[in-house]
């Protein structure tokens, strides 16, 4: 009898370690989803790039990109809410450079989802990917973070 309570506290305690990892795993991956990247893998039928032989790049690298989106963001006026963090912008650069298709593919807020594709408009044309030489298209996943100042 005496084992039995002890198993079955054993295979209680395995549960709620399992339940425990699953739920930081999850949030480590949707962390991780957050990040500026670009899509890896083989080329698509569209012509996408998605393979890093050189990526896609802003002008001046990451540095001047996160100083870019330091100086563009604001937090609109007479925006009431005290709504602020994260939205993530998904967009394809062209061959040419210029950003096409901005999606917004985790929302915080409308008004906050639409200063994010605001400031997305308004980057210059990016160093687009090259694949063999030649300039591909590419998707480039952004998290924008917006907060009052």
């Amino acid at each position: 009898m005496m084992k039995r309570g002890k198993t079955f506290k054993a295979i209680v305690v395995v549960c709620i370690c399992l339940s425990v990892f699953t739920a930081c795993e999850s949030q480590m991956i949707d962390l991780a989803s957050t990040r500026a990247t670009t899509t890896t893998g083989s080329q698509t039928a569209d012509s996408l790039f998605v393979d890093d032989e050189q990526p896609a790049s802003f002008p001046g690298g990451q540095e001047a990109l996160l100083a870019f989106l330091d100086q563009s963001v604001r937090y609109p006026e007479g925006y009431e809410s005290c709504a602020q963090g994260r939205v993530v912008v998904r967009f394809t650069i062209d061959v040419d450079g210029s950003i096409v298709d901005p999606k917004v593919i985790r929302s915080l807020d409308p008004p906050l989802d639409k200063e994010a594709l605001r400031v997305v408009s308004l980057m210059p044309k990016w160093i687009p990917a090259k694949e063999k030489g030649k300039n591909k298209r590419t998707e480039y996943i952004l998290p924008i973070l917006i907060k009052t100042k």
